[in-house]
């Protein structure tokens, strides 16, 4: 496998695939020399290269992971589509849902794995959580509660929505797959609203630094998803679920956990337990996709995934600009 993108969170899959048997770590790729030294320290033994077409074309490459800024994302997992690589990108897949779509039926043509980068999905809290809501132990899940709060803001330049989405694709879109996938149901509409700016220079990007949205599901259950990027003591991900039968509460800082309560009051469960919950889910997540590559059945998110995401993301936006209820476009 391969890594193409070794910038803060490139080097965080780098180390995360350091300590994995299914994975070697055989081409770093990035254009930047010094990011690229201190990748390294990973992978002493993998290839360097600074050009994306050569490091792509390097023998013996059965896969690689996308970890380039989020505008590159469609051109890189084209190109390696192309030379048969199986691909694990960093989400979005593409910022155009329906780019995103033709990169899906690319690889389904191809007969190659498409993951999309939900590592919440892998990381022991929330798998938790998930299978506790599959086998029913809150009953119907009717409101949840997501929050993804950061310490502090990335670069202006980054919070440009035409490089990373803005805040409620580059942030939200974990928090929008969370509320479809805990609950199997869609969202359908939603409400937005845009806090006062605390960083000038996120509002001078185009760019929000809080928001607080309100995404109506099929079936009739609500989730709010409040976004931050000034928490300041770390960054901090929440996420409640009250059922008709109980709740579950899942907490990343600061220790990894999901507690459950019901008529017999609230535990802890202790199998969600993790120091660092995104590091295990980050490795777990590089697990489930070497076993898709090996052709087992696994349950990973596609393309498909991340244009529900990403469709709900721009719906956010455009609620937040417009102060009305906007209407999410149907899962095809």
């Amino acid at each position: 496998m391969g890594i193409v993108g070794l910038g803060r969170m490139g080097r965080f899959h780098a180390a995360a695939l350091a300590g994995l048997s299914e994975v070697e770590l055989v081409a770093l790729i990035e254009p930047d020399a010094d990011a690229l030294d201190l990748a390294a320290q990973f992978a002493p033994k993998a290839a360097r290269h600074q050009s994306v077409v050569d490091g792509l074309a390097q023998g013996g490459l059965e896969a690689v992971l996308v970890a380039a800024p989020t505008p590159t994302h469609p051109e890189i997992v084209s190109a390696a589509l192309d030379r048969g690589l199986h691909v694990l990108c960093e989400k979005p897949l593409a910022l155009d849902v329906t780019v995103a779509r033709e990169l899906g039926a690319s690889a389904t043509e191809r007969g190659l794995v498409l993951q999309v980068g939900f590592w919440r999905r892998f990381a022991p809290p929330w798998r938790q959580a998930k299978a506790r809501i599959d086998a029913g132990e809150i009953g119907t899940p009717i409101y949840l509660r997501l929050a993804q709060w950061d310490a502090d803001p990335p670069p202006p330049e980054f919070c440009d929505p035409a490089v990373s989405g803005g805040l409620a694709v580059d942030c939200g879109v974990h928090e929008f797959d969370l509320a479809e996938w805990l609950t199997g149901r869609s969202v359908t509409q939603v409400s937005a609203w845009a806090l006062p700016i605390v960083d000038p220079a996120v509002g001078a990007a185009g760019d929000v630094d809080n928001l607080v949205a309100v995404l109506e599901l099929e079936g009739g259950a609500v989730a709010t998803v409040d976004l931050s990027r000034n928490a300041r003591y770390g960054d901090d991900v929440r996420t409640e679920v009250l059922g008709s039968n109980g709740a579950l509460l899942v907490d990343l800082l600061p220790l990894s956990r999901t507690r459950l309560g019901s008529a017999r009051g609230m535990h802890e469960l202790p199998e969600s337990s993790v120091d660092d919950a995104m590091a295990v889910g980050v490795a777990d997540q590089a697990r489930a996709f070497s076993r898709a590559v090996r052709g087992e059945a696994v349950d990973i998110p596609g393309a498909q995934a991340s244009v529900r995401a990403t469709d709900v993301g721009r719906a956010v936006i455009a609620a937040t600009a417009s102060g009305s209820k906007v209407e999410v476009a149907r899962s095809s």
